[in-house]
């Protein structure tokens, strides 16, 4: 229960205006029924966020709540300095724009279409790069992005 309380937390996708409990609908007051009696000492910005992810939580299906329950077992196992490391990494891509989400995320996708064996290679010569060379990388990255934008 403790695991669905804190995915709640994570989910934060769909709106919901209720913030008293008996506004709640019967699948949020299930999924939340370890809040029923703080529910009122909660702030609102808490219980909107609570309501919300206990909507969402109501429509994932099977495979997609146990998807959940596994990224955040994987959460929970990470240390302090990882998660800080993730969030900060998060928040940079929020800054990007729109084009450099979408470049981004695309790559994201043509890595995770890689076998595991052409993963590792890539990987390998990855950090086989001096300091210095994995630097020019990114910047050449950085360039041919900020030509693509000025054709």
């Amino acid at each position: 229960m403790k695991k669905i309380l804190i995915i709640i937390n994570l989910l934060l996708a769909w709106p919901s205006l209720a913030t008293e409990w008996s506004e709640l609908d019967d699948g949020q007051q299930q999924t939340l029924a370890a809040f029923k009696d703080d529910w009122a000492k909660l702030p609102d910005s808490q219980q909107k966020q609570l309501a919300k992810g206990a909507s969402r939580w109501q429509q994932l299906n099977k495979q997609q709540k146990s998807q959940v329950l596994k990224r955040l077992n994987q959460w929970q196992l990470l240390t302090p300095e990882q998660r800080s490391k993730i969030r900060q990494r998060y928040r940079t891509f929020q800054q990007l724009n729109p084009q450099q989400r979408a470049k981004l995320w695309g790559l994201h996708q043509r890595y995770q279409r890689l076998t595991p064996a052409e993963k590792k290679k890539l990987r390998q010569r990855y950090n086989q790069l001096t300091p210095e060379q994995k630097r020019k990388f990114k910047q050449r990255q950085l360039n041919k992005q900020r030509q693509k934008r000025n054709r």
